[in-house]
């Protein structure tokens, strides 16, 4: 079930109007669609509540503006660095002629089984989160699993040995490292960054939208 905000048109931009807009006790936002980009804004009050609830990359939300429901998701929500509580939330709009692409969180489950780390080895996570396409709304997963069960000591996963949900693929090609089990020291590889670890967020849109920056998790920025 998806989560509903009723939002206001913002016809004026800039630092100051968004200024005004908070002082108003509402939050700038904005939905990044290829048919225009919408520039709204939302009771802070009423977000919040589901922010600190929960929401993630991959909560499907319901917009009402001006009578009309836009389906989204979000795709970045800014973060004040004193207070920590959002200033700015930016959304992509579900087209139900394209595929969704989401970011969902990866769950590394089993790891009482590995017989890699009962040897006192260590779980080396490369990637927390990975992009995929999903074929409609009801396939968005909300986590993907990655079974550790049986991996030992300097053995590694990779995207391609995920088990993806029914309606999802992998965004990018490459069969890139997930994890491995290492012992007192790492490959080379394992030291690299990973480009889908949801550290900083970078500028670039995805495809199927315009230009907008990357999506920073709410579980990823609250500690």
């Amino acid at each position: 079930m998806s989560i509903a905000f009723k939002a206001e048109k913002r016809e004026q931009l800039g630092t100051a109007s968004a200024r005004k807009i908070k002082k108003q006790g509402r939050i700038p936002a904005i939905i990044y669609n290829t048919k225009g980009n919408i520039n709204l804004s939302l009771d802070v009050k009423e977000f919040e509540m589901h922010y600190f609830k929960g929401i993630s990359l991959t909560s499907l939300i319901e917009l009402e503006l001006d009578g009309k429901k836009h389906k989204v998701i979000p795709h970045k929500v800014e973060l004040d660095p004193v207070s920590d509580r959002p200033v700015h939330v930016d959304f992509l709009v579900c087209d139900k002629e394209k595929a969704i692409r989401v970011k969902p969180k990866l769950r590394f489950v089993n790891q009482e089984k590995s017989p890699g780390l009962k040897k006192g080895g260590i779980l080396h996570i490369v990637a927390r989160r990975i992009e995929v396409a999903c074929e409609g709304e009801s396939s968005i997963p909300e986590s993907i699993e990655v079974d550790i069960g049986s991996l030992h000591l300097g053995h590694k996963i990779r995207s391609h040995d995920l088990k993806l949900p029914k309606g999802c693929k992998l965004i990018r090609k490459n069969n890139f490292l997930i994890g491995s089990i290492i012992g007192r020291g790492k490959s080379e590889e394992e030291k690299a960054v990973d480009p889908n670890a949801p550290s900083t967020p970078a500028s670039g849109a995805p495809a199927a939208a315009s230009a907008a920056p990357k999506v920073d998790d709410k579980k990823d920025s609250k500690k």
